[in-house]
């Protein structure tokens, strides 16, 4: 039997599974549009999609797998990976294949025009996207500290490993192009023909950020930080990274730190979400900041506490997060704030004991899919009413 497996005999099973989101899954009013291709959204880490936001929110279906790394929508069908790879309709959430993995993907796949590739522990495996099939499989050095990051022409994509540090692939062949060492490597962000790549030297304890030349990885220029805490985040106005509690800016052509958007505390845990100039970051004492890249001035803060290590998502006229501590109700789930104002528009609770959200959200239009530990898979919320209605 090869490893691509339709699940025709246990199909009953799962949807009995499904549904801990509240009952029986729903359709989405319309078909999910947009294009949420990798981990932050795209190649820049900006965590940032021209779609919007639903109204409100309703759990609509629960299906896939999924347990840390975030699922992916494209082309009206969402991606989700742990120890298997699944692909469900974006609307239904009905099952179009499903594929064991050699190991567990704990991080964000990429998607690519025709293929999802997948960090499973210390593989690197690129499944397509029509029916799961393998087109090739890659060995990594030690196991992914990330998932890929594909630029955008899809030529590369590159892999945060540890104790390696950054290792590229073509991401047509799969072939191994360059290595880069660096300690406790970050997620990049790729821009304009330059890798940028947060962590330490070899000596473990001097952080800095790279400017390595995506052709062959050789390094443009570096600039020592304190603490990188996140990973870059390539924005208009340059290079975004938290060095301890301060978010510095660096011209991405020589790295000089050309300012900093003000401390924002001890430290930060979740990479800031980029769009139309303002940098939305979450605080390690529970705030939500809207701050101007270009002087750092402050439009409004809102009492959110961030999931860590999941992070802030931004559509067109919404920002949206995974939260511990939700502002209105307390608990943990999903919430959404107006851009304009970081007002509340709309919160999702989840209930359970220990109940977190385990992933960002991720947006596409009319959609917010997530996963959490009281859910089977992806969590899909729509502009639908609650169930009780």
């Amino acid at each position: 039997m090869n490893r691509r497996t339709f699940l025709a005999t246990t199909a009953g099973g799962l949807s009995l599974l499904a549904g801990c989101s509240g009952g029986p899954n729903r359709e989405l009013p319309t078909r999910p549009a947009g294009q949420w291709m990798q981990h932050a959204h795209d190649a820049r880490n900006t965590g940032a999609a021209d779609v919007t936001v639903p109204a409100r929110a309703a759990p609509a279906w629960d299906e896939g797998v999924a347990q840390l790394a975030a699922p992916l929508v494209a082309d009206g069908t969402a991606f989700s990976v742990a120890a298997e790879a699944t692909a469900v309709d974006a609307r239904t959430g009905s099952e179009r294949w499903r594929v064991e993995l050699e190991g567990t993907a704990d991080h964000t796949p990429a998607l690519l025009d025709d293929r999802l590739v997948v960090a499973a522990e210390t593989r690197l495996v690129a499944l397509a996207r029509d029916d799961g099939s393998e087109l090739w499989s890659r060995p990594l050095p030690r196991p992914a500290r990330g998932g890929p990051t594909v630029a955008a022409d899809q030529s590369l994509l590159a892999v945060p490993v540890a104790e390696t540090g950054l290792v590229a692939f073509d991401a047509g062949t799969g072939e191994e192009s360059w290595r880069a060492p660096m300690l406790g490597a970050r997620r990049p962000a790729i821009a304009d023909g330059r890798v940028y790549a947060a962590g330490y030297k070899r000596d473990g304890d001097t952080g800095v950020l790279r400017g390595l030349a995506a052709t062959d990885g050789t390094r443009q220029w570096e600039t020592e930080l304190g603490h990188p805490d996140t990973a870059p985040v390539v924005a208009d106005g340059g290079v975004i990274v938290a060095d301890g509690g301060t978010l510095a800016v660096h011209d991405p052509a020589d790295g000089t730190r050309t300012r900093t958007l003000g401390s924002v505390g001890d430290h930060v845990d979740v990479p800031p979400a980029i769009a139309d100039g303002t940098a939305f970051v979450a605080t390690t004492d529970g705030r939500l900041l809207a701050r101007s890249i270009a002087d750092g001035t402050q439009a409004w803060r809102a009492d959110v506490h961030v999931t860590v290590d999941t992070g802030v998502s931004v559509g067109r006229e919404a920002v949206v997060a995974a939260a511990t501590g939700l502002p209105e109700s307390g608990g943990p789930g999903i919430v959404a704030l107006e851009r304009s104002d970081g007002s509340v528009r709309w919160e999702h609770g989840i209930e359970g004991f220990d109940a977190v959200v385990s992933t960002p959200p991720v947006l596409a239009d009319g959609a917010v899919l997530y996963a959490s530990n009281e859910s089977t898979g992806v969590v899909a919320l729509g502009d639908l009413p609650p169930r009780d209605e």
